[in-house]
């Protein structure tokens, strides 16, 4: 039996730790005092939080556009910037955002920005006080948003790490609850903000969700564990972001990311606009806008039990196809047939794409990782980097769709006013400029689609698929096909662990960090004693 660096002897069965020596005599956080509640109050935090984050988003859809063209004298192409510089902070910080939570550390990172986005939503708040200087209301918008999306990147990437080091063995459904927030936010985020919008005023929607982001820093400090309680959270230590794009397969993964959320983030800036051709007001716009979020949530919780038979390489490439047929049946490329009941089916297949890509995507990237970041010290920091580059992903896609999007849009010729009772000719104008739109988006996600078949092992899902249907028999699962499955670090040697009755406390599930203390039902054998 061996001694530690102080000469006293350890008892054999004394708890593994990864922790230095040094760092032994740090408190430690105890997660067991959350077990058998009925409502974690962690992921209560996260979810609630994470709900009014993306209603702050989204809620501008039906009205913003509005005030902004009619009253400040905005183009399309202009609304499309403003709604794109909010995932353009998002893109941007993503790749220090890993760097920072590791020198300042996780929780102080979602307190900055919970305080970040209260500022920004006051000041979105006041934009209508501003519409007589077009240039003062343009340069505020984008101010607004871009640092609205850079707060929300570190809120996101944050609280998705968390989910694997809190809930180790619940790592899937956890981030199905969380997923199905962010939909719910998206989905009711228009509601909302229409609604408050209409019943007393532009600034009241903004004023309400910054009140609320203050609030929520009580939660955020009292629940959640010092980061000195983190057992491999080390100081100053930088992720290697930049390896990522080293690989082929984590490059096209992006791309589909990008390519299904800009399937739905790509009308925005003129979605309004194309309701009004049907003779339909803002508010009918703002419910008919929300159509793929709820089929998102039907989605989102049915998407695990899926992904128990088929690779997620496969779910991912399916994505695509579903997303471009939703956008092709949203203005029909051949011409005739853009009708109020295509617009509506195209939506329904926008948001259940969304759920194929969506929840896949952080445990295939952390997959994709693997062989590329192969230094020890950052292989149990896989999911940061997977965090961050998911975020950074659905950044592009919410970057380039609305600004791609109200270009095109304009350019072909669809900034017309429809209020009121316009002549037909407008009304043809518009939807042809839409359809033109529509196609352009389509021909984007073929490219993603056939480089992600090729370069992202999109056929290997398929081909298992097939033989699954043809056979009968279901193919052996690819690494890390289940979300929960564990990532062994570099400990992993040095413990033995069963299904039911024995576990790593420096492997349990595909995480980045653990908890100090062993794990409930957790036996583990020093090496020394073997």
């Amino acid at each position: 039996m061996s001694s530690d660096q102080s000469g006293d002897q350890k008892p054999l069965m004394q708890p593994f730790s990864v922790l230095d020596p040094e760092e032994k005599k740090e408190s430690t956080y105890n997660s067991s005092k959350f077990e058998g509640k009925c409502v974690d109050p962690r992921l209560m935090t996260f979810c609630i939080t994470n709900f009014v984050i993306n209603v702050g988003i989204s809620q501008i859809a039906p009205f913003y556009p509005g005030l902004a063209a009619d009253k400040a004298g905005l183009t399309y192409s202009q609304i499309g910037l403003v709604f794109s510089i909010n995932p353009l902070g998002s893109i941007l910080f993503s790749f220090v955002i890993g760097s920072f939570i590791q020198v300042w550390g996780r929780k102080k990172c979602l307190m900055i920005a919970l305080v970040v986005q209260s500022s920004v939503q006051i000041l979105f708040g006041c934009l209508n006080f501003m519409t007589d200087n077009k240039a003062l209301f343009f340069s505020m918008s984008l101010i607004s948003r871009f640092f609205q999306g850079m707060s929300r990147s570190v809120y996101s990437t944050v609280t998705f790490a968390y989910v694997p080091i809190f809930w180790p063995g619940e790592f899937q459904k956890k981030l199905a609850i969380m997923e199905t927030m962010t939909a719910l936010g998206l989905l009711f985020g228009p509601m909302i903000g229409s609604v408050l919008n209409y019943a007393f005023g532009y600034s009241i929607p903004f004023f309400v969700i910054a009140i609320f982001f203050l609030c929520a820093e009580i939660p955020t400090y009292t629940q959640l564990p010092p980061d000195s309680t983190m057992k491999s959270f080390e100081k100053k230590k930088k992720l290697p972001i930049g390896k990522a794009f080293t690989s082929i397969k984590v490059i096209v993964t992006i791309m589909n990311v990008m390519s299904i959320t800009a399937g739905y983030t790509y009308f925005n800036p003129f979605f309004v606009n194309h309701m009004q051709s049907f003779g339909l007001s803002e508010n009918v716009a703002a419910f008919i806008l929300t159509i793929p979020a709820i089929f998102y949530i039907g989605m989102v919780n049915i998407i695990p039990k899926i992904g128990k038979h088929v690779k997620k390489t496969f779910m991912m490439s399916l994505a695509l196809v579903v997303c471009f047929s939703g956008n092709m049946l949203e203005a029909p490329f051949w011409g005739e047939g853009n009708t109020l009941a295509s617009v509506i089916i195209g939506l329904i297949l926008v948001g259940v794409s969304q759920s194929f890509s969506m929840i896949p995507s952080i445990p295939q990237i952390s997959e994709f990782l693997a062989p590329v970041v192969t230094d020890p010290q950052f292989k149990n920091n896989l999911t940061d980097m997977a965090s961050a580059l998911f975020i950074m992903s659905m950044g592009c896609g919410s970057l380039v769709g609305p600004l791609l999007g109200g270009s095109v849009y304009d350019g072909f010729g669809g900034n017309v006013n429809l209020t009121g009772s316009p002549p037909q000719e407008l009304i043809d104008q518009e939807r042809e400029a839409f359809r033109g739109a529509m196609i352009c988006l389509g021909l984007w996600q073929l490219i993603a689609a056939t480089l992600f078949f090729f370069f992202g092992d999109g056929y290997k899902g398929w081909s298992d698929c097939c033989r699954t249907l043809s056979t009968g028999q279901q193919p052996p699962q690819d690494e890390g096909q289940q979300l929960t499955k564990p990532l062994n670090d570099d400990t992993s040697d040095d413990v033995m662990s069963d299904n039911d009755t024995l576990s790593s406390e420096a492997s349990v599930g595909n995480d980045n960090d653990l908890l100090q203390g062993p794990p409930k039902k957790t036996i583990t054998i020093r090496k020394e004693a073997l």
